[in-house]
């Protein structure tokens, strides 16, 4: 039997970073960003990543704000290599805009020149099952998000700030075909994938004009009845929502997240972007 297709996700990277290698950057098909995995983006795969593309974005796992702040020393020991790894994203997960603008200002002020974004996690469902109320859980409170851009711009100033989140976020997995039928709710989001609650979100976050760049996983968080893998998997992948965004949030940036496993994924998700700016959509 095969390994989890989880443990050969690194291999990948490892494989499309190495294509891109000989490739100047005018002749990257796209910004290649290695997305925030737990365990597997750390310091170490990262310096791998580097040496096989100097042109990739690199990002850290999600470091939580508790963790970083808990001892002076944490943040050097977790961003050691930053200056040789960049450009390189830092993620914060995390729900208090004081706690995450001090993690952020610590870590600017320390590894400030290897330091292309801090990203703030908005679209991990499994962090809630855990307990936490961090990650997409963040979606359900579109003033909270905002507030959490705004104090962490504020504490690093020329640093963008970005947010990584999803298409949505439903309370429990029924199906496409029961979330078809289903009535929207009184809150933000419908038990059901809706683009102008997602384009109203990003609005929202963005309107005070901190925000830099969205990173839009393409499927919806699923907080119930979903595992972890199965919430990669299973939600739909609506990769044109992203290409969507991108006009209608105009100029705030939009990178489309999930569905790249290979380079030709990778080709394939440069022309489409490519083609629906050609075409206004």
């Amino acid at each position: 039997m095969g390994a989890p297709r989880t443990r050969r996700r690194p291999a990948t990277l490892a494989v499309i970073a190495a294509a891109l290698a000989p490739l100047g950057a005018s002749e990257l098909p796209t910004r290649f960003h290695v997305a925030p995995m737990q365990v597997y983006t750390n310091s170490h795969l990262r310096a791998l990543l580097r040496a096989l593309s100097p042109s990739a974005v690199l990002w850290t796992e999600m470091e939580k704000t508790d963790d970083l702040l808990a001892r002076p020393d944490v943040i050097a020991q977790r961003l050691r290599h930053a200056c040789e790894q960049q450009p390189l994203v830092l993620q914060l997960g995390g729900n208090e805009p004081r706690a995450l603008a001090e993690a952020a200002r610590r870590a600017a002020a320390q590894f400030g020149q290897g330091l292309a974004e801090v990203n703030i996690n908005c679209g991990c469902p499994s962090i809630e099952t855990g307990g936490a109320n961090y990650g997409a859980s963040l979606m359900r409170d579109p003033a909270l998000t905002l507030a959490i851009v705004d104090a962490v711009a504020a504490a690093c100033p020329g640093l963008p700030v970005s947010v990584k989140c999803r298409l949505g976020v439903r309370e429990r997995w029924g199906g496409e075909e029961a979330a078809a039928t289903t009535q929207p709710d009184s809150g933000w989001w419908p038990e059901r994938d809706d683009y102008d609650a997602l384009l109203r979100y990003v609005r929202h976050i963005s309107s005070s004009g901190a925000l830099s760049h969205v990173v839009l996983h393409a499927r919806a968080a699923v907080f119930a009845g979903l595992s972890p893998a199965q919430n990669r998997n299973i939600p739909p992948l609506r990769p044109e929502w992203a290409h969507r965004l991108a006009r209608d949030v105009a100029p705030l940036r939009v990178t489309l997240n999930g569905g790249v496993g290979s380079l030709a994924d990778l080709r394939i998700a440069a022309a489409r972007a490519r083609a629906a700016t050609a075409a206004g959509e």
